[in-house]
């Protein structure tokens, strides 16, 4: 016959001879009894560490100010980091645009990220900054509606491409966009020098910049091969580009920008007007398979 262990627990109390508790456990109940026991405890000191004052003796514990001040000092670091990085890159960006000796795979094989702002880090404007746009605002319609016209009197302005047209859209726009045959050249605006040569992928394109009189400033986006090199001083009308490659409509177009004193005017406006024939904007087919 086998026997059943059991734990016997008695407490007496001697100077009154008198028994006070008398437990019997079997092993299982004592060891149930020892887990919850140990459990309780751990509750216990957990709530006395994390709800008095004693918390502050545990090694690496920062008072109230200290924590305080190393979230602040964090958020600066952060702020810093993010004010660095961006200036790195606008460096980065110049350096890499005023290089001579870049070449094509060089921009390709750049990979720009994009950095957006999250609607936390943006203030809304303040008062005076209100007013500052509004004036400058105002500045720049009365420096395109009248400045630029006056600069322009006694400079000779040439269509920038022999055969072709500006879409309707891009009219009334300071961003013009050329619609042309194959074959067309790209060609200056009116004379000065080339400040600027490089691919663009984003215009997927070479881009040129020539520096005019006056004040007048002319771009030229997603052109074909360059004739010209930075530095070299061109005439109003000469070739600087040959035109552009087909994109997927089978179309052939680029793009026109035109400043003048740093401010973006109309390009159609001053280069528009041409004597060439033009050709209508057709829409492309794609062969079909048999």
């Amino acid at each position: 016959m086998n026997r059943h262990r059991k734990f016997r627990i008695r407490i007496d109390d001697e100077s009154h001879l008198s028994t006070l508790a008398d437990v019997t456990l079997s092993p299982a109940t004592a060891v149930a009894g020892a887990v919850v026991l140990f459990t309780a405890m751990l509750i216990i000191a957990g709530a006395i560490v994390t709800l008095t004052p004693l918390r502050t003796l545990l090694p690496g514990y920062l008072n109230e100010s200290q924590r305080v001040a190393s979230e602040e000092n964090i958020l600066r670091l952060d702020s810093l980091r993010e004010k660095y990085a961006r200036n790195q890159e606008f460096i980065d960006n110049y350096l890499r645009v005023t290089d001579i000796d870049r070449t094509v795979s060089d921009s390709v094989a750049f990979d720009t990220e994009v950095r957006e702002l999250t609607p936390d880090s943006l203030l809304p404007a303040l008062p005076a900054e209100k007013r500052f746009m509004t004036s400058m605002e105002e500045r720049e319609r009365f420096n395109i509606s009248v400045l630029a016209p006056l600069a322009a009197d006694g400079m000779l302005f040439s269509p920038v491409t022999s055969d072709g047209i500006f879409t309707a859209d891009s009219r009334t726009s300071d961003t013009g966009v050329l619609l042309v045959p194959e074959g067309t050249s790209v060609q200056s605006a009116a004379d000065g020098t080339v400040v600027g040569v490089y691919y663009s992928t984003s215009d997927k394109g070479y881009a040129i910049l020539v520096q005019h009189h006056k004040g007048f400033l002319s771009g030229y986006y997603g052109v074909g091969t360059p004739l010209v090199s930075t530095a070299d001083a061109v005439d109003s009308g000469q070739i600087i580009a040959l035109a552009p490659g087909p994109d997927a409509r089978n179309r052939r177009t680029f793009t026109v920008r035109l400043w003048h004193n740093g401010l973006p005017v109309v390009p159609y406006d001053y280069v528009g007007a041409s004597t060439s024939v033009t050709i209508p904007e057709t829409t492309y087919d794609a062969p079909r398979g048999r």
